[in-house]
């Protein structure tokens, strides 16, 4: 994590934590403020043929043409694919030049953490990559490690269509 506020064992971090609902729950997760660009309102998000599933799809977002991803199914939690039409919240992530969004149900806020507040041994979450996490805090929301995310070649999509 990097950007941490504080000295020693008592550095912090400032996360948004938002709610994803997925089949009648919801999980909570935090992304780290300073990967964020921008938590966004938006119209509509465009549907892309010849996409993975976790690609909902694209949007315009200042003048510039973004992805708009699904995160549970990126992380494999779920099969199943978001309709571009009941996206409402995009959370904006940059990271060394690189522009993505999450698709989000509820922004929760943001909060400082202690580091030290963060568990790392994920134990409760099973036969995921924790590659992704960073770890959960007390108040069970999953820490998302923004940088594996964006360095994944999942991410980049290159394919030629025929």
């Amino acid at each position: 994590m990097e950007k941490n506020k504080g000295e020693g064992r008592f550095k912090s971090t400032e996360i948004l934590e938002f709610v994803l609902n997925d089949d009648g729950s919801s999980q909570k997760y935090a992304v780290e403020v300073a990967y964020i660009n921008e938590v966004y309102s938006i119209k509509n998000v465009t549907m892309l043929p010849c996409t993975p599933a976790f690609i909902v799809g694209i949007m315009n977002f200042r003048g510039k043409i973004i992805s708009v991803i699904d995160i549970r199914n990126f992380l494999g939690f779920t099969m199943n694919k978001i309709d571009a039409d009941n996206v409402k919240k995009v959370i904006v992530i940059n990271m060394n030049e690189i522009e993505l969004g999450i698709a989000v149900d509820e922004i929760l806020g943001c909060k400082d953490i202690h580091l030290s507040e963060i568990q790392k041994n994920i134990s409760t979450i099973t036969n995921f990559n924790t590659y992704y996490f960073e770890g959960i805090t007390k108040e069970r929301s999953i820490v998302l490690d923004i940088k594996n995310i964006m360095m994944d070649e999942k991410i980049i999509v290159n394919e030629d269509v025929i």
